[in-house]
């Protein structure tokens, strides 16, 4: 993934999940070796950002009572995003499971997504100003570039 110029983490990660959306149409049209490395990419993106999220958005999350409430949950998503890309990285791109667990995934992604960008997000403005948003959006970026070398092991695993 590309360095981002600093900027806020609702940003930042609004940017990511638009990464993940084109991922995920560019995984459903391949076919062969193509299909596994562009899930490959996925896998990636999605435990970068997943892992990123814990490390530097969720712990400011628990800072104001206004966005506490949704940590859990949002946390609780990610887990089940991950076990599922487990499953799905342990099958070969011709397992006629393989596409049906993707779909699973795909769909988890997109209720994360569509919860954290509508009610999260809007509740976030709300107790955050703009330079602490920045501030976590430079935390989010750094601790992004730490996490990456431990995700890219783990796809060769």
């Amino acid at each position: 993934m590309a360095k981002t110029k600093a900027t806020d983490i609702l940003s930042l990660i609004e940017a990511e999940h638009r990464q993940v959306e084109q991922l995920f149409a560019e995984v459903e049209k391949a076919k062969g070796t193509k299909l596994h490395e562009n899930f490959n990419q996925l896998y990636k993106a999605l435990n970068l950002h997943a892992r990123t999220e814990e490390l530097v958005f969720y712990p400011a999350l628990r800072e104001y009572e206004e966005t506490e409430q949704y940590v859990e949950e949002a946390e609780e998503e990610h887990e089940e995003v991950s076990l599922i890309l487990e499953e799905i990285k342990a099958l070969k791109p011709s397992d006629p499971e393989f596409k049906e667990k993707l779909s699973e995934l795909k769909e988890a992604v997109q209720y994360h997504v569509e919860e954290e960008e509508s009610e999260i997000f809007s509740a976030v403005r709300e107790c955050m100003d703009k330079q602490e948003l920045t501030e976590l959006g430079q935390e989010f970026q750094k601790a992004k570039a730490q996490v990456e070398p431990e995700i890219e092991a783990a796809l060769t695993r």
